[in-house]
């Protein structure tokens, strides 16, 4: 619903009531979570903000904004720095002089973590830690979890462009749910009939949801004007009425 243009799509049905609606400026998310943070510690809450950005978002003013208000105030935030090698085709060494991406939370007095991102249970272990310590009123942490990104960056990418094919090769030799699946078989929780079995559901389950979508009576244009702001401004009151004239609705 969200990329169909349909602001119900930023709720999230079934998943966390509060999380933050999809957001397209670069690390400006960053800076939101320090303040829910600061919010919850206020507060006295048992809970804590978790953002995300890429590599070249950890290079963005916002985020060191957000590392110093942690560290100042000892907030309750986990930074996670997803280091995919590229932001879209500036490379990772041309991004910045730190030697690590999580070493950048060092000058805010914020806990530091580099993680094997292609290594699921190395992140689970990497969150809790930070969640862990967060909870416990010790501040915030900057996780930096190396991976890296096998396809473009957006469809209107072309990757092509400004990597070779030898270095996305050795990135496929390293994929997460590649080494997931030789674990899990190795210790005998998985096998070909158990993926088999799984992808069918999947494919039943995508069915679902993309039958429900194209059910979703679609919105009146007056929606576009009415998630905007809970007091609209009369100059966008008077385009609501105007959008909803035009329909010959009026």
């Amino acid at each position: 619903m969200y990329w169909g243009g349909d602001e119900r799509g930023n709720l999230l049905t079934g998943g966390p009531a509060h999380d933050y609606p999809w957001c397209v400026p670069i690390s400006t998310q960053c800076l939101m979570a320090s303040g829910a943070a600061l919010s919850f510690k206020l507060r006295k809450q048992d809970r804590i903000a978790v953002a995300c950005c890429g590599d070249g978002g950890s290079s963005k003013t916002d985020f060191y904004a957000a590392v110093n208000s942690a560290g100042a105030y000892t907030l309750p935030l986990v930074l996670c720095v997803i280091n995919n090698g590229w932001a879209i085709s500036v490379p990772r060494k041309a991004q910045t002089g730190a030697q690590t991406l999580a070493q950048k939370g060092l000058a805010g007095g914020l806990h530091c973590l580099q993680v094997d991102g292609n290594d699921l249970i190395a992140v689970l272990e990497g969150m809790r830690r930070a969640s862990e310590r967060a909870r416990k009123g010790q501040g915030g942490t900057v996780i930096e979890f190396v991976t890296y990104r096998l396809s473009d960056h957006t469809t209107a990418d072309d990757a092509r462009r400004y990597r070779d094919d030898a270095e996305v090769k050795a990135g496929w030799e390293r994929e997460p749910m590649t080494r997931l699946r030789t674990w899990l078989t190795a210790q005998g929780a998985w096998s070909e009939a158990d993926e088999a079995a799984w992808k069918e559901e999947c494919g039943l389950r995508v069915d679902e949801e993309v039958n429900s979508y194209l059910n979703t009576p679609v919105q009146p244009v007056e929606a576009m004007f009415d998630y905007l702001y809970a007091d609209p401004p009369p100059e966008l009151l008077q385009q609501r009425a105007a959008a909803i004239a035009a329909e010959g609705r009026a």
